[in-house]
């Protein structure tokens, strides 16, 4: 069997002896299920090829442990959010889409402070327009899910609420399987996070951001599925109505970039860069900035001082989040060698320290 690439979901990973946030150590609790494949007789000894190795399945509620972090899982079920690439058929955002989460994202955040039950009557709403809305209990957390059919994949995007004691901050992951690894470090981000710093809120596109259309390139004027780039997805609805309706909310979102095109003409290796999106970097991200150059052991760059390339200027949500005084948005660029390094749990629990820490003006 060809071996997949490492792309964040975990039912490839279990395809490979690759190590992941969502795929290491996986419960004993989870079934297997034998891949599917003819029998190869041998050209002439009749001698039969080895079965290909089963695939696991998580069952209803399984969790994942992270290496080094006692007491801290991230659920197996944050790998369903994303769908294979191929199973996606694209569609542009509808009105009644928008119409319909205006309704819902409200009420959720709402309520998810004070309940750990859905309100029954907005899980018909979600219904109404193809979405589950499931609740998912682990040892830590209830969190209220929003996510399309399986039967009616069309890269609208996945969202998760945490309920109870949380912070106005909001993971977002742009480039699920193009920014390989990211989806990984958003998960582990949001649901292992410091004592008293959870976020509120999880956003995931779930379309490669090049195949909206058949045949498209990265090198075409328009990607429909790129949610960082289209302010007509549901992504940007989402967004801006998690800044109504959370309280001086940050929103974190993540992406990554390969060495070999940043890194040439440099004489310095390039690990991080940070950007809020601008070109005159407020409080947020010149103290993110600092501790990360030393959690990361150097190449961390502040955009536009220290660098003056992947700053997200073009940013969909940055520029939204821009128009409310008290949102702040933060651009997070991570290398490749940066998002591996990042798989292991010490390294994303500094990270998400730094990034999740109080922010005082």
């Amino acid at each position: 069997m060809t071996p997949r690439r490492w792309t964040g979901s975990w039912r490839p990973l279990v395809a490979v002896a690759g190590v992941s946030l969502l795929g290491v150590a996986m419960s004993a609790r989870a079934q297997t299920v034998p891949l599917k494949g003819s029998k190869v007789e041998a050209a002439r000894s009749g001698a039969r090829a080895k079965a290909a190795p089963p695939e696991r399945i998580p069952q209803e509620d399984p969790s994942v442990n992270v290496p080094g972090q006692t007491g801290c899982h991230v659920d197996a079920r944050f790998s369903g959010l994303w769908p294979r690439a191929d199973a996606v058929t694209f569609h542009p955002t509808t009105l009644e889409e928008k119409a319909t989460f205006a309704k819902l994202v409200p009420a959720l955040l709402a309520a998810a402070p004070k309940q750990k039950d859905v309100p029954p009557e907005l899980t018909n709403v979600a219904a109404s327009v193809g979405f589950f809305l499931e609740t998912w209990t682990t040892p830590r957390d209830t969190f209220w899910v929003l996510r399309e059919r399986p039967d009616g994949y069309h890269g609208a995007g996945a969202y998760v609420i945490r309920t109870g004691e949380a912070t106005s901050d909001v993971v977002q992951v742009p480039h699920p399987y193009f920014d390989i690894g990211t989806e990984d470090i958003g998960a582990g981000l949001f649901a292992c996070p410091p004592q008293g710093r959870a976020p509120r809120l999880f956003m995931t596109a779930t379309a490669h951001r090049y195949k909206a259309t058949p045949g498209e390139t990265p090198e075409d004027p328009e990607h429909p599925a790129d949610v960082a780039h289209n302010p007509d997805h549901l992504f940007q609805t989402v967004t801006d109505l998690a800044a109504r309706h959370l309280p001086a909310p940050r929103a974190v979102q993540l992406h990554g970039f390969g060495e070999s095109k940043v890194q040439k003409g440099r004489t310095e290796t390039l690990t991080a860069v940070v950007s809020d999106g601008t070109r005159k970097p407020g409080a947020w991200a010149r103290r993110v900035a600092a501790p990360l150059e030393d959690a990361l052991g150097g190449g961390v760059k502040l955009y536009p001082e220290g660098v003056q390339v992947l700053g997200g200027t073009q940013n969909a949500q940055a520029r939204l989040l821009q128009a409310y005084p008290q949102a702040r948005f933060l651009h997070l660029e991570l290398s490749s060698r940066t998002r591996k390094a990042l798989m292991n749990p010490a390294r994303l629990d500094r990270l998400a320290q730094i990034l999740f820490a109080p922010l005082e003006d």
